[in-house]
């Protein structure tokens, strides 16, 4: 069973912040409007993005300049539209909201990690939201490699990090994350 990906009802921004909690092993997102309601994602996908949450969190308490590492949490990224990236970092000194409250802007870098039914719904809406919206970088991660394809900045290439690589960013000076491993 994979990560399904189902579009119910419309609503409002307002309207799905008030929405309960969904039920254990379902997951919201806000796009123009339109509820999508999506499974949780398969252990692979956990595990990369546990990796990735983990490595950025060590570098980020590693340093007094570090920023804020997230893990999924809403985020507002245009007009009735709101996604709940897999990991995120926000810059130091950004004023950013209280832990306790919903919605929080875009991070500075962005990651979604790809589940067979999302990939192309990553890919080809939500990178391009979150660099509207801010996002500096984002990282489509595929765990079937895995590969990272870090997007920088529009109409650039994207960098893309395959077996053997080591990721780094612009963004996270002294970072690195090797692409071996994190499927592990």
């Amino acid at each position: 069973m994979g990560h399904e990906m189902h579009v119910a009802a419309r609503m409002t921004r307002e309207e799905y912040l008030a929405l309960p909690e969904p039920p254990r092993g379902v997951r919201f997102e806000l796009l123009d409007g339109e509820l999508v309601t999506m499974n949780d994602p398969l252990a692979i996908h956990q595990i990369v993005a546990g990796r990735i949450y983990a490595a950025l969190l060590a570098w980020s308490d590693s340093r007094s300049d570090g920023g804020r590492v997230l893990l999924p949490v809403d985020t507002d990224v245009g007009p009735d539209t709101i996604f709940g990236p897999d990991v995120q970092w926000f810059a130091a000194g950004r004023p950013l909201p209280s832990p306790r409250e919903r919605p929080w802007p875009v991070g500075d870098l962005v990651v979604e990690v790809a589940s067979p039914s999302t990939a192309r719904y990553d890919a080809l809406v939500k990178a391009g939201r979150y660099a509207d919206a801010g996002a500096r970088e984002v990282w489509l991660v595929d765990p079937a490699g895995p590969t990272v394809r870090a997007l920088r900045s529009a109409g650039q290439a994207p960098v893309v990090f395959g077996a053997g690589a080591v990721v780094t960013s612009p963004l996270l000076p002294g970072f690195v994350l090797p692409v071996d491993g994190l499927d592990r």
